[in-house]
């Protein structure tokens, strides 16, 4: 079954909407991406992962702008 990546459907509001980066995640990426591991090239990588991560919250938070709208004005009148 495919995802929606819809609040109330396959997401919950204590879903994350930008997934953090371990050191891990940056070790694993920076040994098997950069042929000569450089200060650079570590620097490199982590502006790469954060990009990607950065387009993931930004489909979730297009993808939901309607119901956290909606949630968030709830009991404000």
């Amino acid at each position: 079954m495919e995802r929606n990546w819809k609040l109330g459907d396959d997401m919950v509001v204590s879903d994350n909407l930008l997934d953090g980066i371990t050191f891990d995640d940056l070790i694993l990426t920076v040994h098997c991406n950069c042929p000569k591991i450089t200060e650079q090239a570590v620097k490199k990588e982590l502006k790469e992962i954060l990009a990607i991560r950065m387009q993931d919250m930004e489909f979730l938070l297009e993808n939901n702008i309607d119901k956290i709208i909606d949630m968030a004005s709830k009991n404000r009148e």
